[in-house]
């Protein structure tokens, strides 16, 4: 990870994303305190590069909930951790971005643990588990159980729509992102 921000700063990265891993069963608490000092390390050894935690799907022993994140950033406080939000991960852990009303009570928990200030980019992803299967598979845009109304209620709210956007789908014949994607989403920008 030292190497990755190391080399993030060498080409003026806007930071390295990282999913955060997992506690193995023991729970979060159990591990917090060695995560806190690793992440304080890894900022230690390094400069000039976020380090950017994204969110889970709430799979079992995976560590990235919005409480999670909130607690790591809130004690480590550093300027150069931040956050992703992936679209997927959020429908897969149970936030119903189908929904404009779950969408505005979803930005209310990010203000509430002080989140929107460190928000950087949204990886944009359909899912193709349903809501709430803690279950991280990607779809294609539209193609998945949020559909194209579920990401433009997401990517349209104030609270993101000046984000940037990652694509991190199967892509035509799962060849990555293409140009199919890329034209979708950007129909569903207002």
């Amino acid at each position: 990870m030292v190497i990755d921000i190391q080399n993030g700063a060498r080409i003026k990265s806007a930071g390295v994303i990282v999913h955060i891993g997992s506690h193995l069963g023991a729970g979060f608490d159990a591990v917090k305190d060695q995560l806190v000092a690793v992440i304080q390390r890894i900022l230690a050894s390094t400069e000039n590069c976020n380090l950017i935690l994204e969110n889970d799907a709430g799979q079992n022993g995976k560590i990235g909930s919005p409480e999670e994140i909130s607690y790591l950033i809130k004690t480590i406080n550093d300027d150069r951790l931040k956050v992703c939000l992936d679209s997927a991960h959020l429908f897969e852990s149970g936030v119903d971005i189908r929904k404009i009303d779950s969408v505005e009570k979803f930005s209310q928990q990010l203000t509430q643990l002080n989140l929107v200030d460190k928000l950087v980019c949204l990886h944009l992803n359909d899912s193709a588990t349903a809501l709430d299967s803690h279950r991280d598979m990607h779809a294609n845009i539209g193609e998945g159980e949020i559909g194209l109304e579920g990401l433009k209620n997401l990517i349209n709210h104030s609270t993101f729509n000046s984000l940037p956007l990652i694509l991190e789908v199967p892509g035509e014949n799962r060849a990555g992102c293409d140009e199919k994607n890329i034209t979708l989403v950007k129909g569903l920008i207002n």
